[in-house]
């Protein structure tokens, strides 16, 4: 079994490349538009849940210092950002320019929300969490997405 890192990498991925799908796609793609961005919201309605509910909650138990605590604040943080930005789009005319820069916004965003996770807080987080329980919320966390 892929370790719960590698899966939260790979949903990291999976949603950037549908952004970037999106961007790419045709002003009179509006099927594609609605398929792609219903997937990347049903994704990220489960990624930032279990982040939220599981893997935040032990990263902040096992560090238990200052530095993990703002790094959770931060993280939360940013994951209502994207929520805010994702309620916005689903109401916006998915072949409207604005539709366009709203996604090119919350592809931005991730991207930095990626990028503080995987490069910093996934390392803290590998030397602090037991493997065993790693692979328990990875056990988990596959079951989320299973349903």
């Amino acid at each position: 079994m892929p370790t719960i890192y590698k899966m939260l990498h790979d949903d990291h991925e999976k949603v950037t490349s549908a952004l970037s799908k999106i961007l790419d796609s045709s002003d009179g793609a509006e099927r594609t538009r609605e398929k792609l961005f219903e997937e990347i919201k049903a994704d990220l309605e489960v990624h930032t849940r279990f982040e939220e509910e599981e893997f935040y909650p032990q990263f902040r138990k096992e560090k238990a210092d200052s530095e993990a605590r703002e790094e959770v604040r931060d993280a939360l943080s940013e994951h209502e950002e994207a929520k805010t930005m994702l309620d916005e789009l689903s109401a916006m005319d998915k072949t409207s320019d604005e539709f366009i820069e709203k996604i090119r916004e919350l592809k931005e965003a991730l991207e930095h929300h990626i990028s503080d996770e995987e490069d910093e807080m996934f390392p803290q987080a590998q030397e602090v969490i037991d493997e065993k329980k790693a692979e328990e919320m990875g056990a988990h966390y596959q079951s989320l997405k299973a349903d």
